[in-house]
């Protein structure tokens, strides 16, 4: 039996998070998360199996996780998905499992994953021109993932979150062309800024630049108060004098007559450590405490323990050491850019 212990960093901070990528396979090559040239990918056998995986989180559902994560790569390109989603909702713990996708696939697979307990679910969307879109995906078809949205909310899907990059030059003008959208369909809308992983800060666009463009269109665009406890938070907390609050790492807005719901995610512009709550799992089955720091911890090998107190015990030992928060604007702004990154999106998961 186990002694209950909470899964806690070494400032305090509850681990109840983890996003996992099942795979660095992808069928689009975003120009924010690989370079065109491509990368290697993991051969299938290194990639970490759905038992491991679930194994880890029963075991650290005991201990206070409890949100789950599937990204990718591209999760739906992984054979099998939906029977992991089936076997993940049967965790007890385990109260919330979401899905970040491209949309590519989503129409093939969007009723399984739903009865197999799949509820919320991020569908990346960096462009409603269709050239845009192929500029920026390198292939893929804009009018695919419009209808699988449109096909997830009907299905019932909630909510559903489409997670924008947008890239000065590119399709930084889609501002207000993307809130339009998101007022239409009543989605939750996220402007992630980019991360120029081998590019250059210049191209990024900040949370506040796009802000300010919104609401010099929108009167009654503000400051949303979030419905969820955050890291033990209370949703009525205000985190900083802007008087907006966080729904997770993302700063929430919102409109009088519309239900839809604009975040702001800013990791270079904001960094959002201080009540960071979450691990990362990657496709190859390393632990990474953070995303923009290079130390992985092999769960596979730990997972050839029998005992799974003595695996707990060594993973609540390694996220003793995660960092207090991450250094990214710090190296980009020493080197220029961040071309010495050794990884990418696909491979850690975002």
């Amino acid at each position: 039996m186990y002694k209950f212990n909470n899964l806690v960093d070494g400032y305090g901070r509850r681990l109840t998070y983890l996003r996992i990528s099942v795979t660095d396979r992808c069928n689009l090559r975003c120009v924010y998360c690989m370079p065109e040239s491509g990368v290697s990918i993991i051969k299938h056998e290194d990639i970490i199996s759905y038992e491991d995986i679930l194994r880890l989180v029963r075991i650290l559902s005991i201990h206070g996780l409890n949100k789950v994560r599937i990204t990718g790569g591209e999760p739906l390109a992984r054979k099998g998905l939906i029977g992991f989603v089936q076997k993940l909702s049967e965790i007890k713990d385990i109260n919330n499992i979401s899905m970040t996708t491209n949309g590519i696939l989503l129409d093939k697979y969007a009723h399984g994953l739903f009865d197999a307990g799949l509820k919320r679910i991020n569908i990346s969307l960096d462009s409603l021109n269709e050239e845009k879109f192929k500029k920026i995906t390198r292939t893929g078809r804009l009018e695919t993932v419009l209808k699988n949205i449109e096909l997830a909310k009907k299905i019932g899907y909630n909510p559903i979150k489409i997670n924008t990059v947008l890239i000065r030059g590119i399709n930084d003008d889609e501002i207000i062309d993307f809130v339009n959208f998101a007022r239409k369909f009543e989605l939750n809308l996220r402007f992630i800024e980019y991360m120029p992983i081998g590019g250059n800060i210049a191209d990024a666009v900040s949370s506040q630049e796009i802000e300010e463009k919104i609401k010099l269109e929108f009167d009654d665009f503000k400051p949303k108060k979030s419905k969820i406890k955050y890291n033990n938070v209370s949703d009525e907390n205000v985190y900083d004098n802007k008087l907006s609050v966080y729904d997770g790492v993302s700063r929430i807005f919102g409109f009088d007559d519309n239900d839809a719901v604009i975040g702001f995610i800013s990791p270079m512009s904001e960094h959002f450590c201080g009540d960071c709550n979450r691990l990362r799992l990657t496709a190859s089955g390393n632990l990474r405490l953070c995303l923009f720091y290079d130390e992985e911890y092999n769960i596979k090998d730990i997972l050839k323990e029998s005992d799974d107190e003595i695996v707990f015990e060594k993973i609540s030992n390694i996220v003793k050491l995660k960092h207090f928060k991450h250094n990214f604007k710090e190296k980009t702004e020493k080197k220029g850019d961040i071309s010495w990154a050794n990884d990418f999106m696909n491979s850690i998961g975002g």
